[in-house]
């Protein structure tokens, strides 16, 4: 069943479900920024903030992943104005993180994310048990990779920002741009897009929580999907199913309005509520 709008008896079921849980699985996708404020697909913001990249073809956010820069004076202005507003600046609408924080605070919890931008461990959540699968904006790499080293993202951002134009998007000075400290080549952030992605600083995130999940679904174990979809299902969207699927004491509460339905048969075991998480965790926590 998927409920469409929030009766007092699915609040109710919510509330009992993250209380009665002993351990918590927190699986969180795009869906979950974009509702902190940071939509990918939103480009009247965007376009007033970087009118200059519409010439290029960038609308918006997620037009940026990938995308082949005319210049990289143009891409490292751009990715210092976009780190300094998503990963340095305060989130437009906090809220969904922080009601979600302390609905599950007094579980196991751990976080399994695909988002780059560091929300959770910004709105308080526990850094050492956070998987950020996809990477970090926090850090940076070689972009061969020449190594498997990673360099914080801040210092380059902070000696970009006084050089870029902002009438053209260009650097007034080009000496700014990241350059690999081992090598000399060029860096780019470290967020997975093929098989350069340096993984090494998330090993021992992926093996921590391997070890808790064994342990997990031996006790209560609630897994809380939002937001994740269909553009990369196999990393946030399909594990928290399979795990569910696979294990018949544990309970999935998928939070999603455009992409509800499940694809493992997990029958009573799933609370599917096709809504926004701001919508639904705010409802939950002033019940709770």
């Amino acid at each position: 069943m998927i409920h469409r709008d929030l009766s007092p008896e699915l609040i109710q079921t919510l509330v009992s479900q993250i209380r009665d849980a002993e351990y918590i699985l927190v699986g969180a996708g795009a869906g979950l920024s974009a509702d902190a404020g940071y939509d990918y697909l939103e480009s009247a913001e965007f376009l007033r903030r970087y009118p200059y990249l519409e010439r290029v073809g960038v609308h918006c956010r997620y037009h940026s992943i990938g995308f082949e820069w005319p210049t990289r004076s143009m891409e490292w202005a751009f990715y210092a104005r976009h780190l300094e507003q998503d990963l340095y600046g305060a989130p437009p609408h906090p809220e969904p993180y922080v009601y979600l924080r302390e609905l599950t605070d007094h579980a196991d919890r751990w976080v399994f994310t695909s988002n780059a931008d560091d929300l959770f461990c910004r709105l308080g959540f526990d850094p050492a048990r956070i998987w950020t699968v996809q990477g970090t904006f926090s850090n940076l790499q070689c972009q061969r990779p020449c190594c498997a080293d990673v360099w914080e993202s801040r210092p380059y951002v902070e000696r970009l920002l006084p050089c870029i134009d902002l009438n053209t998007g260009e650097l007034i000075d080009h000496s700014v741009v990241p350059l690999c400290p081992r090598c000399g080549g060029d860096m780019m952030l470290n967020v997975r897009g093929g098989s350069w992605f340096v993984e090494r600083p998330y090993e021992g995130q992926r093996s921590a929580f391997q070890g808790w999940l064994r342990k997990a679904v031996r006790g209560r174990l609630l897994v809380i999907e939002i937001g994740a979809g269909f553009n990369t299902p196999s990393v946030i969207r399909w594990p928290c199913e399979a795990i569910a699927a696979k294990h018949h004491g544990v309970h999935l509460i998928r939070i999603n309005p455009q992409h509800p339905k499940t694809r493992f048969p997990i029958g009573e075991r799933a609370t599917v509520v096709a809504m926004r998480a701001s919508l639904v965790l705010s409802a939950v926590a002033t019940r709770g």
